[in-house]
């Protein structure tokens, strides 16, 4: 189960975060934004790869690092999860977000409440891409 996100700009900054549980938020979203973006960087740096999961006990946080260096951070129960279907729906909102947001982001002036109102993009297409995902599980079955 998906329950935190976080959309992470080239500079390290949390530009959007959005809780999908409401149980618990995060206080402090830029020390985490921070710390999501010097792994990312210390991995592709030493390791000439991204990183892709980070597990703990209980949870797992997906990256996926958009083409423009933007990070998608997905925080989920950990559990077994298909990643094809993680990676669809972080490319499909980081792709949402910076069609919907380019120009904001090309004079980004560090006011990230401009962000905010993406909390509604992100319900729907999470619900669009379960359906589709459902239907597809069903097909297959």
């Amino acid at each position: 189960m998906l329950q935190e996100l976080m959309i992470i700009n080239q500079a390290g900054i949390a530009l959007f975060y959005h809780n999908l549980t409401k149980d618990h938020k995060v206080d402090d979203k830029q020390s985490l934004a921070s710390y999501f973006d010097i792994i990312c960087r210390f991995t592709k740096q030493n390791f000439r790869e991204s990183l892709r999961m980070l597990t703990l006990d209980s949870y797992i946080f997906f990256f996926y690092t958009h083409k423009s260096n933007f990070h998608l951070v997905i925080k989920c129960e950990n559990k077994k999860l298909d990643k094809k279907i993680l990676e669809d729906i972080a490319e499909s909102i980081i792709e949402t977000f910076l069609e919907k947001y380019k120009e904001v982001l090309k004079d980004f002036n560090g006011e990230i409440s401009l962000f905010s109102s993406f909390s509604d993009v992100i319900e729907r297409i999470l619900t669009s891409k379960i359906k589709y995902f459902k239907k597809t599980l069903i097909l297959e079955y």
